[in-house]
């Protein structure tokens, strides 16, 4: 299970702060996607591999479109918009 913690609009459009997945390994770049797949369809409240921030474990951030980055079982996750503010 990968645990995905939401910031921001990204909390507000997915309609949680936590969400977990049954994925036993996925791609940053699926993450979001999957994530997106689940998400209110309000446009104004929209997240994209292009403006997401991934941080894993507390110590790893990228972008979510480093497709070369896999998130595995166990890890926790924290989606930041590039737009969260200060």
């Amino acid at each position: 299970m990968i645990k995905v913690m939401a910031v921001g609009h990204i909390r507000r459009s997915l309609g949680a702060e936590v969400v977990e997945l049954e994925e036993r390994e996925i791609s940053a770049v699926d993450l979001v996607e999957k994530l997106r797949g689940m998400a209110r369809k309000d446009a104004n409240l929209g997240f994209t591999k292009f403006n997401t921030l991934i941080v894993v474990n507390g110590m790893q951030a990228f972008t979510a479109a480093a497709e070369d980055r896999k998130l595995k079982d166990g890890d926790e996750v924290v989606l930041l918009p590039f737009s969260h503010g200060g």
